[in-house]
Parts: C-alpha cells; sequence; structure tokens
C-alpha cells in the first residue's frame, strides 16, 4: 500500500500522517509547500497546487499510489460565499479533473474530508445523522456536499472505493490560529497575547468539537477498511462558544475579554453529530476531551 495524502502539510494532514507511520504505512505527501518540522520514517514529500493534475498523476505514478487521502478545500465557509464561482471552480471541478486521473491510474479508494459543520444545514433533529437532510446555507458545504455526490457517482461508473468523513470540529496541536478555522486555536492564541476574544452573536452557537488526534485515527480506520460510504466525526456532544470560553480560561488561568459581534448569516445555530454509523462500522469514538489532554490547547 502507498497512500497519497493531498494536503498531508496541514493541520489535520500532519496528524493523519503521523497516524500512518506509527502504522508503518508508506505515505507520500502532496502539498504546496514541504513542512521541514515533520520528519517521519515512511513519508515522502511531493510539492505542487492541488489544481496540477498532471503533477499529481506523475507523483501517482512515481510512488505507485494506490489510495488518497484528500485533505484541501481552496475555501473557507465564509470566504466561499464571498465569491462562488472560484469556490466552484478550485474545489469541485479540480476535484472531478482529479477523480478522472484517479481512475485512469488505478487508485482503488479514496478517503475525502468533507464538513459535518456545513453540509447539514439547520438542525431538524439532533444530534445528526448521516441521513439528517442536507441543506447547506454557505457555498463552502454546498461545494463539500456535491464532492461526495460525485464520490458516489464515480463509485457507481467505475467501481472507484470511497470513504466521506463529514468531520465536526476539530482542535488541537499544530492549529494555525490565525488561518480563520478553529476557534479554539484561535481564542488560546489571543488569550496568551492578552487580546480580546472576538465572538460572533451572542455566543449560545453550539458545535461539535473533538481532537484532531481522533479524526487521525478515524481516518486511518477507513482507509484499511473495505467500507464505502458517509460517516459523521466528531465527538456527539455540544459545546457551545460561552462554554469553550470559560473551558478555555479555566485551563490557562487567563481572565477573558470578551467582544461580542453581529451574528453571521453563514452560522448555523447548533451542530451536534450523531457519530454512531462510525462506532457500529470501526469501533470508533472520540476519547480525547480539553480536559483529557489541556497540552492539545495550550
Amino acid at each position: 500500500m502507498a497512500v497519497l495524502v493531498i494536503g498531508g502539510c496541514g493541520f489535520i494532514g500532519k496528524h493523519i500522517v503521523h497516524a500512518l507511520d506509527s502504522s508503518n504505512i508508506p505515505s507520500i505527501v502532496y502539498d504546496k509547500f514541504v513542512d521541514s518540522s515533520s520528519a517521519f520514517r515512511h513519508c515522502t514529500y511531493c510539492i505542487g497546487d492541488i489544481g496540477d493534475v498532471a503533477t499529481i498523476q506523475k507523483c501517482i505514478e512515481q510512488h505507485g499510489v494506490t489510495q488518497v487521502i484528500h485533505l484541501v478545500s481552496t475555501t473557507l465557509p465564509k470566504s466561499s460565499n464571498e465569491d462562488m464561482r472560484t469556490d466552484l471552480t478550485t474545489n469541485v471541478v479540480q476535484m472531478i479533473a482529479l477523480l478522472d486521473m484517479f481512475v485512469a491510474n488505478g487508485i482503488q479508494k479514496v478517503v475525502f474530508m468533507s464538513s459535518g459543520g456545513t453540509v447539514y444545514g439547520n438542525p431538524q433533529t439532533l444530534p445528526m445523522s448521516e441521513s439528517h437532510p442536507t441543506e447547506p446555507i454557505c457555498s463552502y458545504g454546498i461545494g463539500k456536499l456535491a464532492i461526495e455526490k460525485y464520490l458516489a457517482l464515480y463509485k457507481h461508473l467505475h467501481g472507484l472505493d470511497y470513504v466521506v468523513l463529514r468531520a465536526a470540529n476539530p482542535y488541537g496541536k499544530g492549529q494555525d490560529p490565525l488561518k480563520g478555522q478553529g476557534i479554539i486555536a484561535n481564542f488560546v492564541h489571543k488569550l496568551h497575547h492578552g487580546l480580546p476574544l472576538e465572538v460572533w452573536g451572542d455566543g449560545c452557537i453550539i458545535r461539535d468539537y473533538f481532537d484532531v488526534r481522533d479524526l487521525a485515527d478515524l481516518t486511518q480506520r477507513a482507509l484499511l477498511s473495505e467500507h464505502y460510504g458517509v460517516l459523521n466525526a466528531g465527538s456527539g456532544v455540544g459545546t457551545s462558544i460561552n462554554d469553550i470560553i470559560n473551558k478555555l480560561g479555566s485551563i490557562t488561568n487567563i481572565a477573558p475579554t470578551i467582544v461580542y459581534k453581529e451574528p453571521r448569516l453563514l452560522d448555523v445555530p447548533v451542530i451536534i453529530l450523531n457519530c454512531e454509523k462510525a462506532e457500529r462500522t470501526f469501533g470508533w469514538r472520540a476519547s480525547i476531551g480539553l480536559e483529557t489532554d489541556r497540552k492539545s490547547v495550550v
């Protein structure tokens, strides 16, 4: 087995590559830069842009890649609404080009990182299972959902196996606090630098937070299994932004200053994922909490 990890130098990617390396599974990391701080025994790096299908194909051919883990998105939920055409062309259209190339090169399986936080839209029931209606309220979620559908189509037309992981809100060591995703990393950074915490709305928005190491574990299980289809990935527990602030204040022993701003239309009020399918299928359950391992956030 040789696994191509597209976006393997990113926050989630580095944890997945570490999990693969710990299991002696060779990985080929494809990213636009090489993170020299990561030194894995069974890892090779290829540098290139996500839109450069020819370079990705060359990487696959050179290293005998048989499976792919796709982690890259060119947009964020907020930026996707600001330029929907770019969101569509650089994510969905580029993914179709990749899928064509994967089929032509005999790739056996694709694990795709989707978004449990955006594909469902406003909740009709809680927690949300994989059968919950999908009514995204941002272009980012629409794009993720479209790619999910194309993966199912390529399975039907070409036999390309796939697993979609609808990840909730992962946090943990190595998350960039200034990237625009990851409220826990952002808040910890601001606490340590004496900056106010900016909250869109009244802080009552609820999200499903879980440690990125749990997500890496699930990704590896999905990769190695014969299962295909869509699975939620989260803690199954909802935590409000105000609760996160209180927990981080307790962990860091720093009293926060909070600035509340106008709510955003792209923010769903509550997201809690039902992850029973992942537990039934892989025996997986998120097990690392904020209080379980404080080093993962501070």
